[in-house]
This record gives structure tokens, sequence and C-alpha cells, in this order.
């Protein structure tokens, strides 16, 4: 009996100190934000500058002359930053257009777009548009010097993102956009 006995408690021993298996709670993980700090970006015969964060990187995008690619490597998410020339009003009208249909493409899955204008005293103007929802994309812009010039930005994540979870760095990386566009110039 004195053997069952301390079977017994070693077994219970054992058992009763097993936490039970629970699910675990869904979690993001913790995003340190880095603090916003600025260069001026220019490169030779490239015909626009502006202060990038000098926590991301510009690569030269293929797809067109004077396109690049802003890439924020601590968030894996890239701003696409494509330039053109125009030569007339029907031209600009049509980049206009094009800018416009490719962020209301996004209304599939887009619960918001808010659109508003940009405008500067140096004949400058534009608009952004924020895309709310799960969207490819949740900013877009674009910036024209009403002459000749036709710059557009889209970001991107490079990975599948639910926006609760990038939503902080969403808001980060808009204040970053907001300094590129305050401090862009056309050359």
């Amino acid at each position: 009996m004195r053997k069952s006995l301390i079977y017994f408690l070693f077994i219970f021993s054992i058992y009763s100190c097993m936490e039970p298996s629970l699910p675990k709670q869904h979690a993001y993980p913790r995003i340190d934000l880095p603090k916003h700090v600025y260069q001026l970006w220019q490169s030779d015969g490239v015909p626009y500058s502006f202060e990038k964060p000098v926590y991301s990187i510009m690569q030269s995008d293929t797809a067109g002359s004077n396109w690049y690619n802003l890439t924020y490597l601590p968030f894996d998410a890239t701003l696409h930053l494509s330039y053109k020339t125009f030569k007339n009003s029907l031209e600009l009208d049509t980049l206009i257009h094009d800018s416009r249909n490719l962020v209301y493409k996004h209304t599939v899955k887009a619960s918001d777009i808010i659109d508003g204008e940009i405008t500067d005293s140096n004949g400058r103007s534009g608009m952004y548009f924020l895309i709310d929802g799960e969207t490819a994309t949740p900013y877009n812009f674009y910036l024209t010097d009403n002459k000749s010039k036709f710059f557009r930005g889209a970001l991107y994540f490079n990975s599948y993102t639910t926006i609760d979870s990038i939503g902080p760095v969403v808001d980060f990386i808009k204040q970053d956009i907001g300094q590129m566009i305050r401090s862009f110039k056309f050359e």
C-alpha cells in the first residue's frame, strides 16, 4: 500500500505541475519606430529633389527614366516613385486621370478613399489619396509643376498585411511622405 501511495503521489505531482494547454491569443509584433530624420536626396540628371528619411534607401527602378523606389527597410515597404514629362494640358489631364484610376481600382477592397489637394506658392499642385481598408496601397499622391513635369508616388508593403497590424507604420510613413511633398522641388 505504501508503494501505491508513493507511486500515486509521484504521478499526481507530475500532472499537477503541468499547465493546461490553452490557445495563445492573437497578437502583433512590436514595432519600434525610428525618429523622423531627413536628408536631401538629389542625383545627377534627375529633374527633382526632396528630403527623404535616413532609414530608407533609394533604388533605381528600370520601369522608366527617373523612376525610383524608396525602400523602408525596417517596415518591408516601398514607395514607388515615377516621373513623366508632358507637352500640353491634354497630356497632363491624361496623367491625372490615370493616377486617379489607379487609386480607384482599390474600391473593391477599400472602405474609404480620402483625397486632398496639394498646392504651394511656387505653382506646384497635386493630390494625395488615403485609402482605408484591406487594400494593396494605403497612400498615393501626385505632384506637377503644371508646365511639363509630373511626379507620382504609391506606397506598397512587400508582404501581405492587415490594416490593423500596420496602422501605426502607415501613420508613421505618412509623416515622411508629407515631408517629402513639402520639400519637393522640380529642377
